[in-house]
């Protein structure tokens, strides 16, 4: 089991499989109600980030979604739930198995820019452009790709990293376009973009 990890002041897991789950966000609701629907029972105190399972070997370890994926191809944790995206984004994908698709938590990595924008119908008119993401990896491969070019850091286009609100980069000055997650495309709507 992967818990060498784990210190003195937190439970005892070393005879558990440690099992990630985002510990909120877009899949936190949808996890909880699947570990639910198949019989797995914990008691999680507030704010603690490692929750034992009652009625079988399980630790639940609650981490942001964007840091299962690396987690799990380190060996520290047994296995996890995040995104496709994550995974690719972490660079990640030939150091972890896809076990199954649960059929939640389905998003879209888009392109987007304003709607003032004229001119700017597609990505390949923010080519060479300045571009805001979470999701700096996967960006810079789709420029790369938009570019010609093989290596993504070599590309003309600026991208650059914000943690969240990137849907504000644009109506702020900081960006000619960003590339974020759409669920329902309201957020995108609502900050004046499109795809």
């Amino acid at each position: 089991m992967a818990n060498s990890f784990i210190n003195a002041s937190l439970p005892d897991t070393s005879d558990r499989m440690l099992f990630a789950v985002p510990k909120k966000g877009r899949l936190y609701d949808q996890c909880l109600g699947l570990l639910s629907s198949i019989g797995i029972e914990f008691n999680r105190k507030p704010r603690h980030d490692i929750a034992l399972v009652t009625n079988m070997p399980i630790a639940l370890v609650f981490l942001p979604a964007a840091d299962i994926a690396t987690y799990v191809a380190k060996g520290n944790i047994d296995i996890g739930i995040t995104g496709l995206d994550i995974i690719r984004e972490s660079q990640t994908e030939n150091d972890v198995a896809e076990l199954l698709r649960l059929g939640f938590g389905k998003c879209k990595l888009q392109v987007q820019a304003p709607l003032s924008h004229q001119g700017v119908a597609s990505a390949e008119d923010l080519v060479g452009k300045r571009i805001v993401t979470s999701f700096i990896n996967l960006t810079k491969q789709r420029f790369a790709e938009l570019e010609g070019v093989s290596d993504p850091e070599k590309i003309k286009t600026q991208v650059r990293f914000v943690s969240g609100s990137v849907e504000a980069a644009c109506g702020l000055g900081l960006a000619d376009g960003i590339v974020d997650l759409v669920e329902s495309g309201d957020t995108m709507r609502a900050a004046g973009l499109h795809a």
